[in-house]
């Protein structure tokens, strides 16, 4: 009887190990990860998303990237911490620069990303309710609308949701969720992901 239970259990085991798939996270993510960890923050990858190239340019660098695959919907990380903070452009118009207060950094990197996706009369921001900040162990957060410039830098994309989070004395990480449709299905894929990051 022991016999046939060892035997059992270490079928069990092969079987597992002959199931599971062991997938190595591509070297975007362990920068990302990195970066995450800098600034007191961790990431679930969410279910059914795909990594994409992230976005890497003088007007927009973005951290991470993913896209739900077959439904026209992709999300992007920024993550600023107080140590790397920068020049932050808030304006389009205006080829002044701002430094960003580190009580406010999660303004300007929504106002950055805002006003060059959608320049400053295609968006509508608000705050976020302390009950959504308490999800995320944020601070300070924001949330903006946006009707994006059809242009190739926005991927032709037509909307989007951006949702910028803040935790004192940390820093700030800004999802963008782009899609080119804005009724309740964009809401139901925004809902896939964004619970996908908080801070510790």
């Amino acid at each position: 009887m022991r016999k046939f239970l060892l035997f059992f259990v270490l079928l069990l085991i092969t079987c597992t190990i002959g199931n599971t798939q062991v997938v190595q996270p591509s070297s975007q993510l362990k920068t990302f990860q990195q970066i995450l960890l800098a600034t007191n923050l961790q990431f679930t990858f969410p279910k059914d998303f795909k990594e994409i190239k992230a976005l890497h340019q003088a007007e927009m660098d973005v951290d991470y990237a993913m896209e739900l695959p077959d439904n026209n919907f992709k999300v992007w990380y920024i993550v600023k911490n107080l140590q790397q903070r920068n020049k932050l452009k808030v304006s389009e118009s205006d080829p002044k620069t701002v430094f960003a207060h580190p009580d406010s950094l999660y303004r300007s990197v929504y106002l950055s990303t805002a006003t060059t996706l959608a320049g400053k009369d295609n968006y509508t921001s608000k705050n976020l309710p302390q009950e959504v900040l308490d999800l995320f162990h944020a601070n300070r957060g924001q949330s903006c609308l946006l009707n994006f410039y059809n242009v190739p830098l926005t991927e032709h994309y037509k909307y989007g949701l951006l949702i910028s989070l803040q935790k004192d004395g940390t820093g700030c990480i800004a999802m963008l969720f782009l899609s080119n449709d804005n009724g309740p299905d964009f809401y139901k894929k925004v809902n896939k992901a964004y619970y996908s990051v908080r801070f510790n």
